[in-house]
């Protein structure tokens, strides 16, 4: 996926926020400023939670990212950190076997194409050339500011979640109120859920056929 479809403009944090309030019958607040209540602040924490825990329960495909890292001759580590999990390490049309940590030591010694990391260092074997790594890995900074700058989580009103715009409404909207209200005796518990899991389903759907497994998703 291109780098606009990853930065697609979404409703914006304060935007989700509203409509939680009206989905709630709960009065609205024009600033974040405003907010006095516990109520109101604990919904603005299942919002990140809820996106932290859809984007976190799969490798969606519109958060893989690359980058070139560059190890001079005999250079074996590097320090890079790149906010999430490394899924393959390549130099050419080689791949890279991850090691962990633990077993990188004499015993890998004599193998030239693995790779570990250790402190957001990235760990190979020494070589007598220089090379230029490709890392594909998927971030974990799930949010964007109004610059279209990652960032960890949703913290201003103008910020957005990194899901799909045609989704993350429904999402983060619908996936926060079955927190909210987190009894399925609730009149509306159902319905919402349902809108919930139908918006998941969506969002899979536009996924790569190449990832075998479904996401798992915690509800409540």
């Amino acid at each position: 996926m291109s780098e606009n479809d990853i930065l697609q403009t979404g409703p914006t944090y304060f935007e989700i926020f509203t409509k939680i309030l009206n989905e709630l019958n709960w009065r609205e607040v024009s600033d974040f400023d405003e907010i006095v209540k516990s109520e109101h602040k604990r919904i603005l924490n299942h919002i990140n939670t809820t996106n932290t825990e859809v984007l976190s329960s799969f490798v969606w495909d519109f958060m893989i990212e690359k980058t070139e890292v560059t190890l001079e001759k005999e250079q074996d580590t590097i320090l890079e950190n790149f906010f999430g999990k490394v899924i393959f390490v390549f130099e050419g049309a080689k791949k890279y076997n991850y090691i962990r940590p633990t077993a990188f030591s004499s015993g890998t010694i004599n193998i030239s194409d693995v790779y570990s990391f250790y402190k957001n260092k990235l760990v190979t074997i020494k070589a007598n050339y220089k090379r230029n790594l490709n890392v594909i890995y998927t971030s974990n900074l799930f949010a964007l500011d109004s610059s279209g700058n990652r960032k960890a989580k949703m913290e201003d009103k103008q910020d957005t979640s990194i899901i799909p715009a045609p989704f993350a409404e429904q999402i983060l909207v619908y996936g926060t109120l079955i927190k909210v209200k987190a009894n399925p005796s609730f009149a509306k518990f159902g319905y919402w859920r349902t809108l919930y899991l139908n918006a998941l389903a969506n969002l899979r759907s536009t996924g790569t056929a190449a990832f075998q497994d479904s996401p798992v998703i915690t509800l409540g």
